[in-house]
């Protein structure tokens, strides 16, 4: 069992990277708490690169203008994430809901259907990607509705790395590849012949690296001509919510210093394993309360 004290002293050897999240941001709503944390996968990989790693640190996105929006920017204040590209929209933020299910286990159980960031798809201009062109990398996601801007960023030099979760189709992936030094994938329940398959697929449509994890069993990686496994890190484990983000940004921190695929997995599952110590994806809730709940518009059995 690993502490969280124990896990930073590990990660406190890799070099600071610098990382911009571009897209999806929401509110993760605990009904079985009444409370609601800062979330959504670009934003958390921006979130985490500084909290874990004190990397330059950007975030661009689409925020609403209620109480939820104004907790989420004075926490990326607090975290010293910048976020001045980012957009304001008269409306609602982003939310989700989670609710234990009857093993105690949390999952998704509805949206809002990302407040805002429906009505309003992010369009990126010439400062925003002049901006962007300041960092090393840009993560963004499936969730994030930026596909149409790929091509751009990888014409102009920004290294790109996506999160396809469990959610992308075929064409999905064949379509933003070639733009994509390194794709996530969740794959919980996948064998391992089909995980190879995936990568296969992955690889073969132009991506340079391909990450699938897999839950309690791990994670795989995959580029052309190797591969590497990792377990988990055993923590005394408060919430698993951010882990696969907190996994993503271990991953490319290390990958950004050089470390062979080995190690920057290893990286990769101790940073994943430090946010499961974490409420939400990284702590800072707010009550939820009324507001929060009237905006479950969307439900997910």
């Amino acid at each position: 069992m690993f502490t969280p004290d124990q896990l930073i002293e590990q990660l406190s050897t890799v070099a600071s990277p610098s990382i911009a999240g571009v897209g999806d941001n929401v509110l993760d709503t605990y009904l079985h708490e009444d409370l609601s944390y800062p979330g959504g996968n670009a934003l958390n990989v921006a979130v985490y690169s500084k909290l874990f790693f004190q990397a330059k640190s950007g975030f661009i996105g689409v925020m609403g203008t209620d109480r939820f929006a104004d907790h989420l920017r004075a926490v990326l204040d607090t975290t010293h994430v910048d976020y001045a590209r980012s957009r304001r929209m008269i409306g609602s933020n982003g939310m989700a809901f989670v609710a234990l299910d009857d093993d105690g286990d949390r999952r998704f159980v509805g949206s809002n259907w990302g407040g805002v960031q429906n009505e309003v798809r992010l369009r990126l201009n010439h400062h925003d990607f002049a901006y962007l062109e300041e960092f090393n990398r840009v993560h963004t996601s499936v969730y994030s509705a930026i596909d149409g801007e790929l091509g751009n960023l990888r014409e102009r030099g920004i290294r790109v790395s996506y999160d396809y979760s469990n959610d992308a189709r075929p064409e999905t992936i064949v379509h933003s590849a070639e733009h994509v030094d390194v794709g996530f994938f969740s794959g919980g329940g996948l064998s391992e012949g089909e995980v190879r398959a995936l990568a296969d697929f992955a690889l073969e449509s132009g991506m340079q690296r391909v990450v699938v994890t897999l839950g309690a069993q791990g994670s795989r990686a995959f580029e052309s001509g190797a591969s590497a496994a990792v377990g988990i890190f055993p923590v005394e484990a408060l919430d698993a919510l951010g882990a696969g983000d907190a996994f993503i940004t271990g991953f490319l921190a290390a990958t950004e210093q050089g470390s062979e695929l080995d190690d920057a997995m290893n990286i990769a599952a101790m940073t994943g394993a430090l946010a499961c110590t974490y409420r939400g994806a990284f702590g800072y809730a707010v009550d939820a309360g009324d507001d929060a709940r009237a905006q479950l518009l969307r439900r997910i059995d």
